[in-house]
């Protein structure tokens, strides 16, 4: 077990180097300069491209969910019955 010494010490430590992490962040945000027109249509790309790996996503858990009554079906039927318990349960 560590002693209070030890754990003290290691605790300026960490202060410390959170204390150089922020210097360096407000750095960087001080550097940043505005938005440009071609950094904005970046970041247009980069909200397809997301919006783009949302709807794949979606897709790959419904075609999961497709494949489950053929490939788990016991586990589908215990999911259908616990569905089918909470609704009854919340009238």
């Amino acid at each position: 077990m560590a002693t209070k010494a030890e754990l003290e010490a290691e605790l300026a430590r960490l202060r410390a180097e959170l204390a150089a992490r922020d210097i360096r962040e407000k750095s960087r945000a001080e550097e940043a300069a505005p938005p440009t027109e071609e950094g904005l249509q970046e970041e247009g790309i980069h909200r397809v491209a997301a919006q783009t790996d949302w709807e794949t996503d979606i897709g790959e858990i419904l075609s999961d969910l497709e494949e489950l009554p053929h490939k788990q079906p016991m586990m589908f039927a215990l999911g259908a019955f616990a569905v089918g318990y909470l609704i009854g349960r919340a009238k």
